[in-house]
């Protein structure tokens, strides 16, 4: 919300005047004691004081969208990395047991090292898929976040006079 001030000379006020008068002590007197000679200055004082605002707005959101990109590429690398371990250490208890299973001595024993071989590879198959779950949900994301942003950059303010407001000050 803008509030723009100006004084009976048409000359407005400092950006965060009008502010402070919201804030001061009032009487509430009928409006035809106050002339309308300021009046004419509100109209470009609101509109400069838009601009000022839309461009803050600007420059907070690539830093907000930057910001939200890294929060979510650095869980993703985290959790990537978390899995690729796990498969990893998976890899490697596997080739264990496939090493173990071929020095077995008897065809039992080899049956099941086989077995609990098996076991792993699904296990390991299991998190590739998650693996690749979650890193459709991280895109998913991304992409939401972009959509947000641009949606955001396509909204349009609306113009409206909420209420007018003129001081006497004593």
């Amino acid at each position: 919300m803008l509030v723009a001030a100006s004084t009976t000379d048409g000359i407005a006020l400092e950006a965060d005047d009008p502010e402070k008068l919201l804030r001061l002590p009032a009487i509430a007197r009928t409006a035809d004691l106050f002339s309308h000679a300021g009046d004419a200055m509100l109209p470009t004082d609101m509109e400069a004081r838009k601009a000022v605002l839309l461009s803050d707005i600007n420059q907070r959101r690539p830093g907000y969208f930057e910001q939200e990109v890294q929060k979510l590429d650095a869980w993703a690398d985290d959790l990537k990395l978390g899995l690729e371990e796990e498969i990893k250490e998976i890899d490697r208890e596997i080739k264990e047991m496939r090493r173990t299973a071929a020095i077995a001595p008897a065809l039992e024993e080899k049956l099941s090292w086989q077995k609990k071989q098996r076991e792993l590879e699904g296990k390991r198959g299991k998190l590739r898929r998650e693996l690749f779950a979650w890193q459709d949900g991280i895109k998913a994301q991304r992409n939401d976040l972009i959509n947000q942003i641009e949606g955001q950059l396509q909204q349009q303010g609306q113009k409206r006079t909420l209420l007018t407001i003129k001081w006497e000050l004593k």
